[in-house]
């Protein structure tokens, strides 16, 4: 099998300092194993982000970090490990709730997914000696947390703030420059466009959009079967045909200590439902791939540029 030469595993020592030399830019993909509705493949956050850094890579030269399935369920309060236990009790197989953690997903704390990207930046900068770092939560808590971390390093928000949005793409860490990037930043205005134009009420969790992506990165991770509940089990029941808004509050148990506060209230249908999916097309999913590593790709070279200029003067 072909070795690819922008994947840090695939490289040989000598091989990793001549790409490092061609282009100092480390990428690195993290989120989660997480439950995205019976069609799709659990790893679709995980894997959608790091195929945007191979394809990037290709553009831009530069390492891609082998994906890190560590992310966080949400980033505040859920701050311990405790706190994520105690969620696992609110879980109850074969009933859909409103809680984010949802079996078989594999989540971790925000202090824990912190001190590991953390310990992953100093060493990219101190060890490694990257110039730049694209760090990719190609999962929407894994992608908040990273710029609050990097937000935080440059003094723009505090340990329990999040990153205001002029400072949401990056700063210095340590010795190194860092660009945040979170999974809808650089594709949030085709993929309105798009549900506008076929009457998509709701850009949701695991909706058509993240289909697309599960799709664009194999097209096996997608199958629609499995949404059939005559056929297959309904592991949080079955989807609607259309969506639904709900009247009043939603009730939950001892987790709404832990939820944020857009769970805990009655805002509509919070999962995809079945038209949705029906309006995906292998087109879709094609150009929206495309746009993300495009865009990506050129602000990736953009940074990667103004950081070479810099050292000139």
């Amino acid at each position: 099998m072909a070795r690819n030469m922008h994947k840090y595993e695939d490289l040989t020592p000598n091989e990793f300092d001549m790409e490092k030399e061609k282009a100092s830019i480390i990428y690195l993909a993290s989120g989660p194993l997480e439950y995205h509705e019976g069609c799709n493949a659990l790893g679709v956050d995980l894997l959608k982000g790091y195929n945007w850094c191979l394809k990037a890579a290709e553009k831009t030269g530069g390492i891609v970090f082998p994906p890190l399935p560590v992310a966080p369920d949400w980033v505040w309060p859920l701050d311990n490990w405790d706190q994520l236990r105690a969620r696992w009790k609110t879980v109850r197989f074969g009933e859909y709730t409103r809680v984010p953690l949802l079996y078989p997903g594999v989540m971790f704390s925000r202090d824990t997914t912190e001190r590991v990207f953390r310990e992953l930046l100093e060493t990219f900068s101190d060890f490694l000696g990257f110039k730049l770092c694209v760090m990719v939560g190609s999962h929407g808590p894994s992608g908040q947390l990273v710029k609050n971390i990097i937000a935080r390093e440059n003094g723009h928000c505090t340990e329990k703030e999040q990153a205001p949005k002029e400072f949401s793409k990056g700063g210095k860490y340590r010795n190194m420059e860092v660009l945040t990037v979170g999974s809808l930043d650089y594709s949030i205005d085709f993929i309105r466009e798009h549900y506008e134009k076929n009457k998509i009420a709701r850009i949701g969790h695991g909706g058509m959009w993240e289909a697309a992506y599960n799709y664009a990165v194999n097209p096996e991770y997608f199958q629609m079967k499995y949404l059939d509940k005559d056929k297959y089990p309904q592991h949080y029941g079955a989807l609607t045909e259309e969506y639904y808004s709900d009247e009043g509050p939603v009730t939950h148990g001892p987790e709404e200590d832990y939820m944020p506060a857009s769970w805990k209230s009655g805002i509509g249908c919070l999962r995809p439902f079945l038209s949705e999916y029906r309006k995906f097309t292998p087109e879709f999913a094609e150009e929206l791939e495309r746009i993300t590593v495009e865009r990506m790709a050129q602000e990736v070279s953009e940074k990667y540029a103004s950081i070479l200029a810099e050292e000139k003067k």
